[in-house]
């Protein structure tokens, strides 16, 4: 079970993009085709939200891409015209969501989704999320001797469990397939879990490159 539901079924404009995006993760776009741009023209002055689906086969400028059903909705904090037509935009993340089906593109992609809701974390999801804020410092550590140039400074933590279970995936430096498993992940627990077994898979696969494994 994949939560709870927040709405019926809507009708959203959607964005498959090549990463997925998590609540409370911003999304910077640069939007130039056509039918992106007349996206951003219908919804700007109104509900300002679109939704984003991983693609998961196939490319972001084709509409036969195979995507995965769990997205997340993203709201326009801010934007711009450029003098060559083009727009840039600032989104972000706000909640999940599930493709129920999609529609005819016209003029780009749209679909039926559900908003989803996270329920709280038990005792034993606040564990494992706890476990997996400790894990980061030396997870940072390791990595920024594969890369000097990683910020090893921990940012503070969401007070929201919920949202600092994003906030850690993101900070993890998770790869997409990785992150969407965990945007994907069917309750707030396992999820919690998710990030902690994957920053220790994170911190092994470093040390196999560093020659430490």
């Amino acid at each position: 079970m994949l939560g709870g539901v927040l709405s019926e079924g809507r009708l959203l404009p959607m964005f498959p993009l090549g990463a997925p995006l998590l609540p409370g993760m911003a999304l910077p776009l640069r939007l130039f085709e056509p039918r992106y741009l007349q996206m951003y023209a219908d919804i700007i002055d109104s509900e300002r939200e679109f939704g984003v689906v991983l693609i998961e086969r196939g490319i972001e400028s084709r509409d036969d891409n195979a995507t995965s059903d769990i997205g997340c909705t993203a709201y326009i904090l801010g934007s711009g015209i450029h003098e060559d037509g083009t727009i840039a935009l600032v989104a972000l993340g706000r909640n999940r969501l599930r493709v129920d089906h999609w529609q005819p593109s016209d003029p780009y992609p749209l679909a039926m989704v559900e908003d989803l809701a996270d329920e709280p974390l038990s005792d034993d999801g606040m564990r494992r999320l706890e476990s997996a804020a400790d894990r980061l410092p030396g997870l940072l550590a390791v990595a920024a001797e594969l890369d000097p140039a990683i910020d090893v400074e921990i940012p503070e933590l969401s007070e929201e469990p919920l949202q600092a279970i994003y906030q850690l995936a993101q900070l993890a430096g998770l790869q997409s397939f990785d992150l969407q498993k965990v945007l994907a992940a069917g309750t707030s627990d396992a999820r919690a879990a998710l990030v902690d077994d994957l920053m220790v898979e994170t911190v092994e696969m470093i040390q196999l490159q560093l020659g430490l494994g």
